[in-house]
């Protein structure tokens, strides 16, 4: 059975995406995206941030965002095996906005949005 499309993991992931579509780089300042970030647990932020960090060149501005998402990317490529990869959710920085920017230039790196972090179509049946 697919991941359940209304879990906190799918809205992140649907979200990042769409944030990032509409505003660019203007979404990182987005209050929308900000309170879907801080209100979805850490297991899920770490879990977008492993998903995005093997794509290549990153075109944002330096910042705090910037050097972490270039930390992921470089532990990303160490491992061969892309299920190898992991972000522990308590190795994330503890500010938020530092985790959520990083996730955004890394999105913003990746040739294909839609692979990087995959969101399930809900069904009918899936909700009563």
């Amino acid at each position: 059975m697919p991941e359940n499309p209304d879990s906190p993991v799918q809205s992140l992931r649907r979200h990042l995406r769409e944030q990032l579509h509409r505003h660019g780089r203007l979404s990182n300042q987005s209050t929308y995206l900000q309170a879907v970030w801080k209100t979805t647990g850490s297991g899920a932020r770490s879990d977008c941030l492993r998903r995005v960090a093997r794509h290549e060149a990153l075109a944002w501005p330096a910042s705090g965002g910037t050097r972490y998402a270039a930390d992921l990317q470089q532990a990303a490529r160490l491992h061969d095996d892309f299920a190898a990869f992991t972000v522990p959710p308590d190795s994330l920085p503890k500010d938020w906005r530092r985790q959520m920017e990083a996730a955004l230039v890394l999105l913003d790196a990746c040739p294909d949005r839609r692979v990087a972090l995959p969101v399930a179509v809900a069904e009918p049946r899936d909700t009563p």
